[in-house]
């Protein structure tokens, strides 16, 4: 009895492993799928970590910034041509808390804030490269901190990656477990009435297939070189009592990224960056400001809701 006991323990043993490397030999086509008009519902919490130096005057003030966040985002897709290239608009807000220590006497930074909505109007492809992206930013709050800080209304860090949209490009050809493919692109983000052009530069790897929430999901890690900012930053408009702002931004953010395979949309996606970010500011007084900044972020974002919502009259 013990030794049939003994064979069937070997035998299940032997069907997981033979099942194991069964999954890990598995080819899968990635594709985004978009549907006209559905609607994703997204919740994202983000949070972070800077030290700050400030000079002015020639005096350098060290400062210390928390942030805590949660936001709310929806992407609407608003029409697919018969290439599958979906036009979509993004739509987040949310409310950031902020704490500051060492801030020079008469200076001040909201300790908490709503973030009006911001809509981005983007073009993506199956494969999820971006064609083009176009921001409407938020009315202007009607109070405004004192501090000229590069993390107010208009101008929020965890927005940026808006710029990528989820941050994925699929390979054309179908990949299994280990295979690595290159997810670098250029993208024009048009502003007003500027076009920037930012580059991202970046690696992917499948880990493997997990199921989140009874979905079937493709994991992929990813790696990014943090682009430039400085030039988008330029053409943000701020009020001229500021002043005028120019900026230098680096780093790199890993992401674990968890994609349904049948549906061909993001379940889940957990991003850690770290990032050194140069600020100098010209104020009308004629002086100027500068800040150098390292930081770490990081953001969790859940896919919430899927629905279908009705076609809009053209």
């Amino acid at each position: 009895m013990k030794r049939i006991v003994g064979l069937l323990i070997l035998g299940v043993l032997a069907l997981a492993i033979a099942s194991e490397a069964s999954l890990q030999e598995r080819e899968v086509t990635l594709r985004f799928k978009f549907i006209a008009n559905q609607i994703r519902s997204y919740e994202q919490r983000i949070s972070g970590e800077m030290a700050m130096t400030m000079q002015v005057l020639g005096q350098e003030t060290p400062i210390m910034i928390s942030i805590q966040g949660k936001l709310t985002q929806t992407e609407r897709v608003e029409s697919v041509d018969k290439e599958g290239v979906a036009t979509l608009l993004t739509t987040a807000k949310g409310r950031i808390k902020t704490e500051t220590t060492g801030l020079p006497t008469g200076a001040e930074v909201m300790p908490e804030e709503d973030i009006p909505p911001i809509e981005i109007r983007l073009k993506v492809t199956p494969l999820g490269k971006v064609s083009e992206v176009k921001t409407k930013l938020p009315e202007r709050a009607e109070r405004e901190s004192s501090f000229p800080s590069p993390f107010g209304s208009n101008l929020v860090m965890p927005q940026m990656q808006g710029l990528s949209w989820q941050g994925l490009i699929f390979p054309e050809n179908p990949v299994k477990v280990g295979d690595t493919w290159d997810i670098s692109t250029k993208i024009d983000f048009k502003l007003e009435d500027r076009t920037v052009e930012i580059e991202f530069k970046g690696k992917a790897r499948l880990v493997g297939f997990e199921k989140v929430n009874g979905r079937e999901c493709a994991l992929i890690e990813t790696t990014v070189e943090i682009p430039d900012f400085g030039e988008l930053v330029q053409v943000v408009p701020i009020p001229e009592a500021k002043g005028k702002i120019s900026a230098r931004t680096e780093g790199q953010a890993t992401s674990k990224v968890w994609f349904d395979i049948a549906e061909g949309l993001i379940v889940q996606n957990e991003t850690s960056a770290d990032m050194t970010m140069n600020f100098s500011i010209s104020l009308p007084t004629g002086q100027s400001v500068s800040m150098s900044m390292q930081g770490t972020f990081k953001s969790e974002q859940r896919l919430t809701k899927v629905s279908q919502g009705e076609a809009k009259e053209k």
